[in-house]
């Protein structure tokens, strides 16, 4: 019984010791490989991507709340579209408060790379661009 009690002493002290090891560690998660190939494409500074990282944590804070209701308001359309009893009013309600839910997103969007824009210099933000318009061909492309 002894022995027990002192393995389960020693158990609980180490357990212990390796939390408060781990709480005086700075809070260094680790990176994304979106957030990474940024830094080394972009050749982000450790400041701009803690910056960014901030104003992206920011933004799906803001946007939460509305995402949500976007998700919500999706899905009681596409019950509308399955019910054979719901006539167009109804549907062309919710169509608009969906385009309503979505033009606040997008300018949130807006919002959120002006102030992208002030993290970057202009040539990461040329760079940037580029590597957007690289994405974007890849996915329009069509394998022969």
């Amino acid at each position: 019984m002894k022995k027990i009690f002192i393995v389960i002493a020693v158990l609980i002290v180490s357990a212990a010791i390796v939390a408060s090891a781990y709480a005086l560690q700075p809070d260094k998660k680790p990176s994304s490989h979106k957030e990474l190939c940024f830094k080394k494409h972009l050749g982000l500074s450790d400041q701009q991507l803690a910056k960014m990282k901030e104003l992206k944590n920011r933004f799906r804070s803001d946007t939460r709340d509305l995402r949500y209701n976007l998700e919500i308001k999706q899905v009681e359309m596409r019950k509308l579209l399955t019910d054979p009893k719901t006539n167009d009013e109804p549907f062309l309600a919710k169509h608009k408060e969906i385009s309503e839910l979505c033009q606040q997103l997008s300018d949130k969007k807006a919002e959120m790379k002006v102030e992208r824009s002030k993290i970057l210099t202009p040539r990461q933000i040329a760079k940037l661009d580029i590597i957007r318009h690289k994405h974007h061909a890849k996915e329009w492309t069509t394998p022969s």
